[in-house]
């Protein structure tokens, strides 16, 4: 009996603790259930509380204050009209201008410039209207050179020079060399001329083949020419006739014949030979170097010689040339 009581009462109170359970967990979800119907639930539920939706907002950039900015007016610049340029400079207006004073120029401190030895245009001019003007020849062209002071015209040239052993005096052949280089540079490709030294013979310029004869103003050959008058060297007498004769065979138009030997003379027959022979009419100029001015009422045969025969003659004192 005692054990059916135990059995008995563990039965009960197993069956009111399940059921105490149940009613509390069913109570809890009645609860839960309930909860989340509320939430979920739009609305108005009554006067004293209002649900409203609510979000995440960004601030928005505070608005420009209501204080209006005073605008100051502007003074627009004027429009100004430019002059309008000419289009070219001939459409300029000209101005005279005004001339610069002339300065002198200040002394320099020493001896200053070395004053110029050449001659001015001025002495030249006079210089120039002193001398005789250049004679004609057969031919009338203008081709001018000059020897000595005789300027003449004329394209072929023949240059007759006494190489005597009397030519050493003052310098003589040394100063007649020179001259005679310096006439050969007045000449231009459109002259011909030819070299004849004498003595007692009489020695030619020769061309590239070793013939004598007149040859073309050419930068060779006067080069050549050139180095024909430095080698030659003065000895010896005089003979006149046989070197004028050599002149005349090339039928030049121009001979500038140079001597200190007016004595011997030409004679008179081989005067009148020179003119028989100078069928071209050449002019011969003559020069003299001597010690002392010749008689002028006596003339020599020189001064006929260039009388004769169209020429000029010309006088040089050799004391000059020391």
């Amino acid at each position: 009996m005692h054990s059916r009581e135990m059995h008995h009462d563990r039965f009960w109170t197993s069956s009111v603790a399940f059921v105490g359970s149940l009613c509390v967990h069913a109570l809890l979800a009645l609860l839960i259930v309930s909860n989340l119907n509320s939430c979920g639930q739009t609305g108005d539920f009554g006067t004293t509380e209002v649900y409203r939706e609510v979000g995440i907002t960004y601030d928005t950039p505070a608005e420009e204050t209501s204080e209006e900015v005073t605008e100051v007016p502007v003074e627009k610049p004027e429009k100004t009209e430019l002059p309008v340029l000419p289009n070219s400079l001939s459409d300029a207006p000209q101005t005279e201008m005004t001339p610069l004073p002339e300065i002198p120029a200040n002394a320099l401190i020493g001896p200053g410039p070395a004053e110029s030895l050449q001659p001015s245009s001025n002495e030249m001019a006079s210089i120039s209207q002193q001398l005789p003007p250049p004679t004609d020849t057969k031919s009338g062209i203008p081709s001018t050179t000059k020897f000595f002071d005789i300027a003449t015209r004329g394209r072929v040239l023949v240059y007759v020079i006494d190489c005597s052993g009397s030519m050493n005096r003052n310098n003589s052949f040394r100063h007649a060399k020179a001259e005679m280089t310096a006439s050969l540079e007045r000449l231009d490709s459109s002259h011909k001329f030819h070299i004849i030294f004498y003595n007692d013979s009489v020695y030619e310029f020769q061309d590239r083949n070793g013939k004598p004869d007149v040859q073309w103003a050419t930068a060779g050959n006067l080069a050549r020419g050139r180095s024909f008058i430095s080698e030659m060297d003065n000895s010896e007498g005089t003979a006149h006739f046989p070197a004028l004769m050599k002149a005349l065979s090339y039928s030049p138009e121009v001979i500038f014949f140079l001597t200190d030997a007016a004595e011997p003379a030409m004679t008179a027959k081989q005067l009148d030979e020179v003119r028989r022979v100078n069928k071209e009419k050449a002019a011969i100029h003559c020069i003299e170097f001597g010690i002392q001015p010749p008689d002028l009422k006596l003339p020599n045969f020189l001064q006929k010689l260039s009388s004769e025969n169209g020429g000029t003659y010309r006088y040089r004192d050799t004391n000059e040339f020391r």
